[in-house]
C-alpha cells in the first residue's frame, strides 16, 4: 500500500511541477509590444470584413452590431452569419439598415453544423465580393467575431498596422476581456482573471516561441494567408481557433498578439454552462493530438515553440491524470489512516508543533501563492477592486478544480464519438464594454 501511495505521489509531483514550472515562465517573460514607434493612418491599404457567426443571438445581436457599425473603420464590411436562428435574429438584423452591413443566410440541412462550417460559408462569400471588385488577396482582413463582443476602433487599428508592416504575418489575435456587469457575478470575474492574466501571459510567451494561438473572438486573418489552408480554413474540430492558427503555423505563416487591446464579452454564469464550454475546448484539445506528428516535424517551428504547443495539446490529460492521482492518494493515505496502518502516525510524530505547523504553511504557499500573484498583477493592471481581486485569487485552486468535470465530460464525448457543437448560452447584457 505503502510504494501504491509512493507512487501516485511521484506522479502527482511531476505534473505539479510542470505546472509550476509553466507557471514561473508565464510571469519572468516582458511583455511584448508591437506598436511602440507605429501608427495607424486611414490610408493603409487594407480591407476588412468582419464575421459574426450567429445561431439564436436575439439577445445580443443588436448591441453588437450596433457597436460594430460605430467603429467608423475605412474598407470594412461587417457579415453576420446567420445560422438558421429560429429565435427572433433574423428579425433583427433585417431591422438594421446600413450598406456596411451584410447579413449571409444559412438554411437547413446545411446549417447548424457548428462555427467553423459557418465562418468556411462567410470566407467563400468574402472571396466572392473580393475577386468581383479586383481586390488584392494579401491586402484583405478577415476579423471573427463573437455575437456578445464589444470592440473599440483601436484594435482594428493596432491590427491593420501589424498586417501592414509584416506581410508574412497570417493571424492577429487580440487580449479578450469579460464585460463589466458580468465580472459582478463569481464566474464572470474568474474567468476575466483568467484571461487576462494567464492566458494573456501564455499568449506573450507565444510570441517569443513564434506560436501565438487563435482565441476565436478577436481573431484577425490575411485572406492570402487562408488560401494556403484550403477551401475550408476551418475544421470541424470543436477548437476550430487553436485548430486554424496551428494550421496556419505549419504552413510558415507568423501570427501575433495586440495585447494593449481589449474586446469584450460575456462570461458564463451558471456552472453547468461553464463546464459545458469547457468541456468543448477541452475535447477540442484532444481533437487535435493527430497533429503530434507535424508539429515535431515542422521546419517553421523552433525547438521552444513545439514544446509550447505540446504542452497546451496535452493540459487535458496531464490536468487529468495529476487530479486523479492527487485524489487517489488522499483516498490511500485516509483509508489507511482510518484502519490504524498509516505510515504517517510514525513518520509526523517525530516532528514538534512548530515544525508541523511550517509544513503547513509551505503546503497552503504552493497552494494559495500563484492565485495570489496572478490576482495582483490583475489588480495593477485592471485597477479592479483590490480585496474582490485578491479574494478571487485565493479561490484560484478551487476554479481550477471546478474544470475537471469538463476533462471528464469531453474525454467520454470524444471516446463515445459525440462530436457535436457545444453552443455557449447568451443573456441580455447592454453593458459589455469596461
Amino acid at each position: 500500500m505503502y510504494q501504491l501511495i509512493l507512487i501516485f505521489f511521484i506522479i502527482t509531483c511531476i505534473t505539479d511541477g510542470i505546472y509550476f514550472l509553466w507557471l514561473t515562465l508565464l510571469l519572468l517573460f516582458p511583455q511584448v509590444l508591437h506598436l511602440k514607434d507605429k501608427e495607424y493612418f486611414d490610408d493603409i491599404d487594407l480591407h476588412f470584413f468582419i464575421l459574426v457567426p450567429c445561431l439564436n443571438e436575439e439577445k445580443v445581436i443588436y448591441e453588437t452590431v450596433k457597436n460594430l457599425l460605430s467603429l467608423d473603420m475605412p474598407n470594412t464590411v461587417f457579415i453576420v452569419i446567420d445560422d438558421a436562428s429560429d429565435d427572433n435574429t433574423s428579425i433583427i438584423l433585417n431591422s438594421i439598415v446600413d450598406s456596411r452591413l451584410k447579413v449571409l443566410n444559412r438554411v437547413l440541412p446545411n446549417a447548424q453544423k457548428g462555427k467553423g462550417a459557418s465562418l468556411n460559408d462567410g470566407y467563400e462569400y468574402v472571396k466572392r465580393i473580393v475577386n468581383e471588385k479586383g481586390i488584392d488577396h494579401s491586402k484583405v482582413v478577415l476579423g471573427i467575431m463573437d455575437a456578445d463582443t464589444f470592440v473599440k476602433r483601436s484594435v482594428l487599428e493596432k491590427v491593420a498596422v501589424i498586417m501592414n508592416n509584416d506581410a508574412k504575418v497570417g493571424m492577429v489575435q487580440t487580449r479578450v476581456r469579460i464585460g463589466t456587469s458580468t465580472r459582478n457575478y463569481f464566474l464572470p470575474l474568474m474567468q476575466d482573471l483568467e484571461f487576462y492574466t494567464f492566458i494573456n501571459r501564455m499568449q506573450n510567451v507565444r510570441e517569443y516561441t513564434g506560436t501565438v494561438a487563435a482565441a476565436g473572438n478577436g481573431q484577425f486573418n490575411r485572406l492570402s494567408a487562408m488560401e494556403t489552408l484550403g477551401d475550408e480554413p476551418w475544421s470541424k474540430c470543436l477548437l476550430e481557433d487553436f485548430d486554424f492558427s496551428l494550421r496556419l503555423l505549419l504552413n510558415g505563416w507568423r501570427t501575433r498578439l495586440v495585447q494593449d487591446e481589449n474586446i469584450y464579452q460575456q462570461g458564463v454564469i451558471s456552472y453547468k454552462k461553464f463546464v459545458k464550454q469547457r468541456s468543448r475546448w477541452a475535447q477540442g484539445c484532444i481533437q487535435c493530438m493527430p497533429y503530434i506528428g507535424k508539429i515535431s516535424k515542422a521546419k517553421h517551428l523552433s525547438f521552444p515553440g513545439k514544446m509550447e504547443v505540446l504542452y497546451f495539446m496535452m493540459l487535458p490529460w496531464l490536468t487529468l491524470l495529476s487530479t486523479c492521482a492527487l485524489f487517489f492518494s488522499w483516498f490511500l493515505i485516509l483509508y489507511t489512516y482510518w484502519h490504524h496502518s498509516s505510515i504517517l502516525r510514525s513518520k509526523l510524530s517525530s516532528y514538534q508543533g512548530n515544525e508541523l505547523l511550517a509544513l503547513l504553511i509551505l503546503i497552503l504557499i504552493f497552494v494559495f501563492l500563484p492565485g495570489i500573484v496572478f490576482s495582483i498583477s490583475y489588480w495593477r493592471d485592471t485597477k479592479e477592486s483590490f480585496y474582490k481581486t485578491l479574494l478571487a485569487g485565493l479561490f484560484i485552486p478551487i476554479y481550477n478544480m471546478m474544470q475537471i468535470p469538463a476533462v471528464l465530460v469531453a474525454t467520454f464525448r470524444q471516446a463515445s464519438g459525440r462530436n457535436s457543437w457545444i453552443k455557449t448560452e447568451r443573456f441580455v447584457d447592454s453593458n459589455k464594454a469596461v
